[in-house]
């Protein structure tokens, strides 16, 4: 259901061997330090400007706009496919919250967007909210206020230059908006009177449009974060993560033909 999300961030992956240090723009914390995530918040915080504007050598894409080659929704008898499609955003972001838990091997955050904008071009069939929808063309959907929280867990693991890597394992995602605004152009074979009291009515009842297809869409936009996560776990050892890092962090698999 999910293909090539982010060329840059998949090619990343095929891209050298050579383990890195965090970028200089990226402060670690003390694995060590009682007030671990405080640390680690007003890090992340610093860092984000940086950060929007992607870099190459640790699998980051430009983050405002950032742009997806794909999504696809399949779910409750619809299927919706996002095509070539930017998210506006990102540099409004307030880092509210970053917890690393290294005995459970989790990392979470969580953050909120004042205004997040999807725009590109649809494909959609089927019934939405019980009713029948279908199209193809431009779309642009509006989040408003939007809480996003991030969670992954991690195994350890060694590879093939002996040393030992965070490898983020099963991710979810969650959006809370207070608003959505939502338009589909060329609804119905581009019959606007259908299109738009469709439109209207899918702004009136944006919530059950997120409970019906809201977590499948979600766990594929999360995808997108989970990459980068991976991209940079894969490329930075767990010791250049977090400072003063045990000699043997954890249990620790063996890798190799990574």
């Amino acid at each position: 259901m999910l293909k090539s999300l982010i060329i840059l961030a998949a090619c990343s992956l095929l891209s050298g061997d050579a383990a890195l240090k965090l970028p200089s723009y990226i402060k670690a914390c003390s694995y060590n330090d009682p007030n671990f995530n405080q640390c680690a918040l007003k890090h992340g915080k610093e860092a984000i400007p940086k950060l929007l504007n992607g870099d190459r050598k640790y699998g980051f894409p430009p983050l405002d706009p950032m742009y997806v080659e794909e999504v696809m929704v399949k779910e409750s008898g619809i299927t919706i496919k996002a095509i070539n499609f930017t998210i506006e955003g990102a540099r409004d972001v307030d880092l509210k919250h970053i917890s690393v838990d290294f005995d459970k091997q989790t990392i979470s955050f969580d953050l909120n967007v004042p205004q997040a904008i999807f725009r590109g071009k649809y494909e959609m069939a089927g019934k939405l909210v019980q009713l029948p929808i279908s199209g193809n063309g431009d779309f642009n959907c509006t989040y408003e206020d939007l809480y996003v929280n991030y969670k992954t867990e991690y195994k350890l693991v060694r590879r093939k230059d002996g040393e030992i890597y965070a490898k983020p394992t099963d991710y979810d995602l969650d959006f809370k908006p207070q608003n959505l605004i939502i338009n589909f152009n060329n609804l119905f074979n581009g019959n606007k009177l259908l299109g738009d009291a469709m439109n209207k009515f899918l702004n009136e009842n944006w919530r059950l449009v997120l409970d019906e297809i809201g977590k499948p869409a979600y766990k594929a936009l999360g995808l997108i974060v989970h990459q980068i996560v991976t991209n940079v776990a894969k490329k930075v050892p767990f010791k250049e993560l977090f400072l003063d890092t045990p000699a043997i962090p954890g249990n620790v698999e063996d890798e190799f033909d990574v």
